[in-house]
């Protein structure tokens, strides 16, 4: 998703994120930071210079909406829930923030009517945050109607002639 470049007296250091919390602490402490990856700011401090780059569009998304407050840690594990929260692609995620005009092309239209929360107000990676919960409450709302409309089918279905077959032998 990001490409993390961070360079601290001359040690660099290449991150892919999202990665887990432990090996990123332990690869920041490989280059000599001993900053905690939970106050390390996002942009680095005046030691460590911090580079990053997107893989895909989800990645420069999630760029474009980092402020300078927010922490590395943080930037890791919104990376972490978007890639939980979409195990089969970004496309309906990316349509949700950023609605398309044309139906045909906007993935995230026939999901819609399963919202329960409103769109976030908050800002940065919070917004992030709370958009990535609504994208998943949403998914989780069109399977539980996806279910219930199975078991509807399912208990109309006359299964009957199963059971007689088995009687019969």
């Amino acid at each position: 998703m990001i490409t993390a470049v961070l360079e601290h007296r001359g040690n660099i250091l290449v991150v892919e994120l999202p990665c887990r919390l432990y090996e990123l602490q332990e690869d920041l402490s490989s280059i000599g930071i001993t900053w905690q990856a939970s106050s390390l700011p996002v942009f680095g401090t005046g030691n460590i210079h911090v580079k990053l780059e997107a893989q895909e569009s989800v990645g420069e998304m999630v760029l474009s909406q980092m402020e300078c407050t927010d922490l590395f840690l943080d930037l890791n594990r919104v990376c972490q829930e978007i890639n939980r929260a979409c195990p089969f692609g970004y496309d309906e995620f990316l349509d949700m923030l950023s609605p398309k005009d044309d139906p045909d092309c906007d993935h995230y239209l026939f999901y819609r009517t399963y919202e329960s929360t409103a769109p976030s107000t908050a800002t940065g990676l919070r917004y992030l945050e709370e958009e990535t919960e609504r994208y998943r409450t949403t998914m989780e709302n069109y399977k539980h109607v996806c279910r219930m409309e199975e078991e509807e089918e399912s208990e109309g279905t006359d299964d009957s002639w199963q059971y007689e077959e088995e009687w019969e032998r």
